[in-house]
């Protein structure tokens, strides 16, 4: 008893402990200096967690203190936007405003890069050189970025190419060439050729992604077959990554004849008594014609871009037994999926499990270790980032049903004592005694109620 009821006042102290739930995560040193500053000044409660980069706030007050700080003109990721002219000073000098401009557009950019997919965290620095009447060279602004990603994860060709669109775009007569990016390590994502050594390295991700899409075409139609798991297709392909232009003119004869149209023609006699010569006849008149014909012209242009595919392989393994004529009937399934022509030199090999010779295990082999345990302290915070989960609440719950079936099995167990207390049926000997019993209690007392009334 004395447990259930130090259970119940633990469980009514925990209900009333306020619970609290995740308001920004992965923060930096100096978001986390920001948001604190402006929670104090709201005079809301908040812990911090994970090395101070977790802020948790009382689950009731999460979403209406959040949008409260979003309202606000926090400098968030360690830099201001636009917001920096909101209280601009009327005596501001021109120096001042183009700085102030500057800061607004590194910061506006640093915004836009971090809100990318797998992006942690961005710095952009513009370098706008200044303009004058009387400069005859003028140099072009430039942009210098530096990425942190999120742990095992890497920015693909095309977002870099993209980040350096973006931040050519935003800033007036920046080239992509203009715009270097690095990662948090170092590395220079952009070459001094520009957006064409930006595009070099495309050409991988083009054939890895042509590669992954025939193989998952591939993957769709065995599955379909043999269900989940039995089967295994892999493809490979060699890309034309020559851009090629072909021109061709070709003359059009005239409709129905084999000759162009006849625009223009002139007839010239000439008659040899003109020309001072005796004894000429009639007939030797000389007569010359000259026609002028028109042809139409066609003229076609194809470009091909690159990417097309010179030649492509295709490997299946399958785990059921396959008869010859079955696998040759999925060989052509397969290579219709895909696209395969033979014209093009491409080919596709099929086999089966049982076709393929066993390995021998080695008895060297060290046997497999069971993975290690994830560390608890380690574990905690991340599991505490879900907004959705109520860790106060769920301990409530289990506690809950705790007190719920601890009561119920003190119950059951009082019961049982109860009825192994409560007497059996007597036998017939034992009822004939009690009854000897009660009889002559009763005999006792008539006879003394008797005594009483004799006297006087």
């Amino acid at each position: 008893m004395v447990f259930i009821v130090a259970a119940v006042a633990g469980l009514a102290v925990w209900s009333l402990t306020a619970s609290y739930q995740v308001l920004f995560s992965d923060l930096g040193q100096r978001d986390a200096a920001a948001m604190t500053a402006e929670l104090d000044k709201l005079k809301v409660p908040y812990r911090l967690e994970g090395d101070g980069n977790t802020i948790l706030v009382p689950a009731e007050q999460v979403h209406k203190t959040r949008l409260k700080l979003m309202a606000g003109e926090l400098p968030l990721h360690g830099g201001v936007g636009f917001e920096v002219f909101n209280n601009a000073d009327f005596g501001m000098t021109e120096f001042v405003q183009k700085v102030n401009y500057q800061r607004a557009v590194q910061g506006e950019l640093t915004r836009t890069i971090q809100a990318i997919e797998n992006v942690q965290s961005a710095r952009v620095h513009l370098a706008i050189p200044e303009q004058g009447l009387f400069k005859k060279t003028v140099n072009h602004p430039k942009a210098s970025v530096t990425i942190a990603m999120k742990r095992d994860t890497a920015l693909s060709h095309e977002q870099t190419v993209g980040i350096a669109r973006l931040a050519a775009a935003a800033v007036p007569e920046m080239q992509t060439g203009d715009v270097t990016i690095v990662d948090q390590h170092g590395n220079a994502l952009t070459g001094a050729a520009g957006e064409a050594d930006l595009q070099g390295g495309a050409q991988l991700d083009s054939k890895r992604s042509t590669e992954e899409y025939l193989a998952r075409k591939a993957a769709r139609v065995l599955d379909s077959t043999f269900g989940p798991g039995q089967a295994v297709a892999s493809v490979d392909v060699v890309l034309n990554l020559d851009q090629s232009k072909v021109t061709t003119e070709e003359v059009l004869p005239a409709r129905g004849a084999a000759t162009g149209l006849a625009v223009r023609q002139r007839v010239v006699n000439r008659d040899p008594d003109a020309d001072g010569v005796q004894g000429a006849r009639p007939d030797d008149v000389k007569r010359s014609t000259e026609t002028e014909y028109q042809a139409g012209r066609r003229v076609e242009q194809v470009s091909v871009a690159a990417g097309a595919i010179r030649r492509m392989t295709v490997a299946v393994m399958v785990q059921p037994a396959l008869h010859e004529i079955q696998r040759e009937q999925l060989k052509e399934v397969v290579a219709m999926a895909v696209g395969l022509n033979p014209d093009r030199g491409d080919a596709i090999v099929l086999y089966s499990a049982d076709r393929i010779a066993p390995i021998m295990p080695h008895t060297d082999v060290t046997p497999p270790q069971a993975p290690a345990a994830p560390d608890t302290a380690q574990a905690l915070p991340q599991a505490r980032r879900g907004e959705g989960f109520d860790t106060g609440l769920a301990v409530r719950l289990l506690l809950a049903a705790f007190l719920v079936i601890a009561a119920a099995l003190l119950l059951y167990r009082r019961r049982r004592t109860a009825r192994a207390r409560q007497p059996g049926r007597l036998s017939a000997s034992e009822r004939e005694a009690l009854l000897r019993d009660v009889r002559g209690w009763i005999g006792n007392t008539d006879g003394a109620a008797a005594l009483d009334r004799s006297k006087p």
